[in-house]
């Protein structure tokens, strides 16, 4: 990110970001869903690997609770947001927690790129990308342990 003072916009993508956080570790989806478009499409490192629609994004989150620790935290670094007119990207490493004991909860740091477009005043997430990198030479996911 540049030195030059955050703007307010970026500051409004920075509390959904919080706030989304906030709604994942809790586990409410009907405040998680509050940030994205009727029409996000999102790319997902576990199959089916993509999904359209904001009901195919929360029934993700839905089936994907059944293998996260009860007390669910979340991570974030390297955070870098972009703002432009009504249009915002962010990209970061996450990874989610236990709560409990600060331990990884799935595979370790993904990395996360979200596309946000203001629409009546709010900003929506319409594109959300979860990846994990991998080795040409195996074709295998390496996996981001360390921060």
């Amino acid at each position: 990110m540049s030195n030059s003072p955050e703007s307010a916009d970026e500051t409004q993508i920075r509390q959904i970001i919080h706030e989304w956080r906030d709604a994942l570790c809790a586990r409410d989806l009907d405040r998680l869903m509050q940030y994205y478009s009727p029409n996000v499409v999102f790319f997902d490192a576990v199959p089916p690997h993509v999904h359209r629609g904001a009901g195919a994004y929360r029934r993700t989150w839905e089936n994907m609770f059944a293998f996260l620790p009860a007390h669910l935290g979340s991570e974030v670094r390297d955070l870098d947001i972009t703002v432009s007119g009504d249009l915002a990207a962010m990209h970061c490493l996450q990874r989610l927690i236990n709560a409990d004991t600060h331990e990884a909860a799935t595979c370790g740091w993904v990395r996360v790129s979200v596309t946000y477009q203001r629409t009546d005043g709010q900003w929506r997430v319409i594109h959300e990308h979860v990846s994990v990198p991998f080795d040409p030479a195996t074709s295998q996911a390496v996996f981001i342990r360390e921060p």
